[in-house]
């Protein structure tokens, strides 16, 4: 009887003691990351791993020595081009298409974006290399690009084309040599290219959307327009700031004799270093000589709303309109710009334009700037050309090569590159410019996500090192009442706390 109840009072509670810390310990190492990084300290085993050393007879099979050519194997460290080749650009694959038949596939390497290949509805393309296929870019025509289509390969189907990219890049991440174009509607291909393992060529355009909140928002009149007047603006905050810019076009050329402009203002935008795809308004391209056939032509009212509208549904920091005075007096220059001012003035007020408001919510924007708007000396800034964006908008401009009146403007006294660097500070929240910085008293999204993150962990840790401490305390109390087993304190009341634990969010 002594004997059950010796187990009863002394053992049994030491026991079940000793499996509660045991526990607490296990829940200790995966509670917060702090903790987790403990577990390295058990790689020390490893460290008794020393038995190997009694393999030292090991050396005595001398005979291994002569495997010494082994190291002659140092071949090996030839791989150490593998680190460059991590780095290195991919390569554009030799490539042979099965076509249906009918089909000309003659000038999908061409770079001429007016030799199509066209298909009919259902119709489907192969594509095979001697070299294993890691990407596909695709130039589609404007008039029958696909919309949604099925890429086929190792029977594997992946959906692409939801974006509704005109020039689209899309990864293979199986190995395979050969893959499938599948489409459910007519489509035409200007051009096609496979590339290998490495990094996608600079001049690979892979584009990303900006769901919402846009550091900057560039209003554009006209293809041509973004390296003209906007060329500083894009190369400095989007090319080497790497700010969310996003560009708005007004007018479309999908309707005129210009289709090709549509590539162009791709082209171009990649170049300037935007990686984010523009919004085309549907407002057809015509040249315009004044603000009275432009409003005939467009409508003011439907040129506020769309401005209204994408100005609620980006949330931009920054917006940058054209010249009041149309730059050379471009009738449309004028009127998108007339429509900015007045926007970015009633864009918080939830009555103007109440069918945005009610979709997007009201935005009051921080900054506005107005292209060559001088008559605020005090706000008025001029651009960096020197720290390369003069060279890169140079570049930007030599690769339009078929907008004769833009290298005739550009090539003529008229144009200034300087022009493109000079904006006035039309209206602002946050107060005037010192710095001659359109972001001055403004913080990019993308910081103020990371410092949110970084809150939030922070705010963690503090709560684990709270909810540790807590546990502690009562570690500590608990020893009070506990056995001592192996010469360490053992405690039983843990167990409720423990539960709360293995149920906290943070585990």
């Amino acid at each position: 009887m002594k004997k059950i109840i010796l187990f009863k009072n002394k053992i049994l509670p030491g026991v079940i003691a000793l499996l509660v810390l045991l526990a607490w310990n296990r829940e200790a190492r995966t509670f917060g990351e702090e903790v987790t990084a403990t577990p390295e300290v058990t790689a020390t085993p490893e460290a008794t791993a020393t038995p190997e050393p009694t393999a030292t007879p090991e050396p005595t099979a001398t005979p291994e020595p002569t495997a010494t050519p082994e190291p002659t194997a140092t071949s090996e460290p030839t791989a150490t081009p593998e680190p460059a080749e991590l780095s290195s650009e991919a390569v554009q694959l030799e490539v042979e298409f099965e076509v249906p038949e009918g089909a000309d596939d003659t000038g999908l390497q061409d770079g001429d974006r007016r030799s199509i290949m066209y298909l009919s509805a259902g119709s489907a393309f192969k594509i095979k290399a001697t070299k294993e296929i890691k990407g596909l870019y695709i130039i589609w025509d404007v008039m029958t690009s696909p919309g949604e289509w099925t890429l086929k390969y190792n029977e594997e189907a992946v959906n692409c084309g939801q974006n509704g990219f005109l020039h689209e890049y899309v990864p293979i991440l199986g190995e395979t040599n050969e893959c499938e174009l599948c489409f459910e509607a007519t489509v035409g291909v200007c051009e096609i290219y496979a590339y290998g393992e490495g990094d996608i060529p600079k001049d690979v355009q892979v584009w990303n959307r900006i769901k919402k909140d846009a550091d900057i928002m560039l209003f554009v009149p006209h293809a041509g327009d973004e390296i003209i007047d906007y060329g500083a603006v894009a190369a400095l905050y989007a090319g080497e700031r790497d700010l969310f810019v996003q560009v708005v076009y007004m007018c479309e050329y999908a309707t005129t004799e210009e289709l090709l402009k549509e590539h162009e203002k791709l082209d171009s935008l990649w170049n300037l270093g935007v990686k984010y795809y523009p919004v085309n308004g549907d407002f057809r391209n015509k040249r315009l000589t004044d603000l009275k056939t432009a409003d005939k032509f467009y409508g003011y009212e439907k040129v506020l709303k769309f401005v209204t509208e994408i100005i609620r549904k980006y949330r931009p920091q920054v917006v940058v309109g054209p010249d009041l005075k149309g730059e050379y007096g471009n009738g449309a220059h004028i009127l998108l710009s007339n429509a900015v001012t007045e926007s970015v003035q009633n864009t918080q007020d939830a009555t103007f334009f109440e069918s945005s408001a009610a979709e997007y919510g009201t935005w009051d924007v921080p900054k506005t700037y107005i292209h060559k708007l001088r008559y605020k000396t005090e706000g008025t800034i001029n651009l960096d050309l020197k720290s390369g964006i003069g060279e890169t908008i140079s570049e930007a401009l030599r690769n339009k090569l078929t907008d004769s009146w833009c290298g005739t403007y550009i090539d003529s006294a008229k144009y200034n590159l300087d022009d493109s660097a000079c904006f006035g500070l039309f209206r602002t929240t946050v107060g005037t410019d010192v710095k001659g910085d359109m972001f001055e008293n403004l913080v990019p999204y993308g910081v103020q996500a990371r410092k949110a993150e970084e809150e939030a962990e922070r705010l963690r840790r503090e709560e684990y090192e709270r909810q540790k401490a807590v546990c502690d305390k009562q570690l500590r109390e608990a020893a009070k009442f506990g056995e001592i087993l192996f010469g360490k304190y053992i405690f039983v009341d843990l167990k409720e706390q423990l539960k709360k634990i293995n149920a906290s969010e943070w585990d």
